[in-house]
């Protein structure tokens, strides 16, 4: 199976001490932690609250002292899905330290609360790290293809699709794995999946990028932007959902929303123009999500490799602006070819809108000459550049 070289093994390698490694559910935590890190015991908490060590299954006290006597003789222990264990296991877990190193594994947000809380038992001994999906520069530079790494940003595709071909086809297989996913995560978030968090992502998905938009289209939910808000700000911590500040040439500040894993973000869509789920009717077409995951994917590694602040401009309908010190640094058109012609009015519109500086991205091929001009091959060394700075290479761009 293909494996994608992601810089958070060596940063979760770097960490000392006990460390609490999370993120939400299929983002490769254990994966990693068991392919980075050198260990000696794997411990999994189980939905039954029992205790897996290898093929053996403890009862919870049982699994727990296994843990702890470990600890004590100076191991490295992994235990998995650590936010099952009930509170009282937290003091007993907590006087092994600072014997051994532990490395809690968990997927969801409130397992943070069970290390910082100012109650927790674990304060000050712990250090988190959030793990989130894969990097597209990481991706990009291991699959060498634009549109396949922005697919495997979700590890778990790796195994069920080659390319965007494979999830058009079973896009309603698709649809209920992603669906299932997200319910997970808000079983482990210890909430439902309320007919309102499942539309607001479906209209989300959509293209309803603000509060404003979504309440509009909700509002026989009794929905308003205040409520709106309130509710993506909670997606938002849960890790689905992310935000990318609107240039407003200057006036005033506002977020755009879109769903932070690509192939959740076209699923989801498929769902809400195509109603997958409830059985296809002629061809879906996902040229339109798909694009706008790889605009987006595209400015984050931009915005990387230059050590700027992503920004876009629906209003402007420009795709990469990039920021410094709050001020547009340098915007790009993103389009897998361009005509001289559409090289031009891209260029234009961007000058247009009081950018100084104008760039084209060719996804698929290298786009005319324009100030900076960024073909398919010079993505990949762009990609490589990063992942070679980030491993303690070549200082940083400007």
């Amino acid at each position: 199976m293909l494996e994608i070289r992601r810089r958070e093994c060596d940063e979760v390698r770097g960490l000392r001490g006990w460390r609490l490694i999370y993120g939400r559910r299929k983002v490769g935590k254990t994966y990693l932690a068991t392919r980075c890190l050198d260990f000696d015991e794997y411990y999994l908490v189980t939905r039954g609250l029992t205790v897996l060590r290898g093929e053996e299954e403890l009862q919870l006290d049982e699994g727990v002292r296994a843990v702890v006597k470990s600890l004590r003789e100076g191991r490295t222990v992994i235990l998995d899905e650590f936010q099952r264990l009930p509170e009282t296991y937290l003091d007993v877990v907590s006087t092994a330290h600072p014997n051994g190193t532990l490395i809690f594994l968990a997927s969801s947000l409130g397992a943070v609360k069970k290390v910082i809380d100012r109650n927790s038992p674990l304060l000050g001994l712990v250090l988190p790290y959030r793990l989130g999906i894969i990097k597209y520069s990481d991706a990009l530079a291991s699959v060498r293809d634009p549109f396949k790494a922005l697919l495997f940003r979700d590890p778990w595709v790796i195994e069920h699709a080659s390319g965007w071909d494979d999830v058009e086809r079973n896009i309603s297989s698709f649809y209920y794995v992603v669906k299932g996913l997200i319910g997970e995560i808000f079983q482990e978030e210890d909430r439902k999946l309320t007919q309102t968090y499942e539309a607001i992502l479906l209209e989300v998905a959509g293209g309803m990028w603000n509060s404003t938009l979504v309440a509009s289209r909700l509002a026989a939910m009794d929905m308003n932007p205040q409520k709106a808000s309130s509710y993506l700000d909670t997606l938002f911590k849960m890790g689905l959902i992310k935000k990318i500040k609107v240039y407003k040439g200057g006036r005033g500040s506002e977020w755009y929303y879109d769903l932070d894993s690509p192939v959740m973000s076209v699923v989801l869509y498929a769902e809400a123009k195509y109603r997958v789920s409830e059985g296809l009717r002629g061809r879906v077409d996902l040229t339109y999500p798909i694009s706008k995951e790889l605009q987006f994917s595209i400015g984050e590694m931009l915005a990387e490799y230059y050590g700027t602040e992503l920004a876009y401009s629906p209003h402007g309908d420009i795709d990469v602006i990039l920021m410094r010190k709050g001020r547009p640094f340098i915007a790009y058109e993103v389009k897998n070819s361009f005509s001289g012609r559409e090289a031009e009015k891209a260029v234009e519109r961007i000058k247009a809108f009081g950018i100084p500086r104008a760039g084209i991205v060719g996804v698929l091929e290298d786009p005319p000459p324009s100030e900076d001009s960024i073909g398919p091959s010079r993505l990949i060394e762009m990609a490589e550049e990063i992942t070679e700075r980030s491993s303690g290479g070549e200082a940083e761009k400007g």
